[in-house]
């Protein structure tokens, strides 16, 4: 993906009807925006982008996941949000660093 600049759009449809997420990102002055691009070979083998979207001003984080569907041409959307103090908590779950959230941590299942 080439560099995007602040008031550049990402369209999720060839007609570049539908606008992306990253958008409100794009367009605010203090959004940082990483993407990932890979083929995702656990499913249909789609190509896949993967969106770590910051708002330093207003101190929300979101991932977005976005999938190419070659049948309809378009890319398929999801969003995850937090809050920078929910994002802080995710990452140290990921990372295995339950014990250091602070907070109460339980297995809810396990296989």
């Amino acid at each position: 993906m080439k560099k995007l600049n602040r008031g550049d759009k990402i369209y999720i449809d060839k007609e570049k009807k539908e606008e992306s997420y990253v958008n409100e990102y794009l367009s605010c002055r203090d959004g940082i925006i990483e993407v990932y691009e890979y083929m995702d070979f656990s499913g249909y083998g789609s190509e896949t982008r993967l969106f770590f979207c910051q708002n330093t001003k207003h101190e929300h984080i979101s991932i977005i996941r976005q999938t190419y569907n070659s049948l309809s041409e378009t890319w398929d959307e999801e969003i995850m949000t937090f809050d920078t103090d929910s994002f802080s908590f995710l990452k140290a779950i990921i990372n295995n660093k339950k014990d250091q959230l602070g907070g109460e941590y339980t297995e809810v299942r396990d296989y």
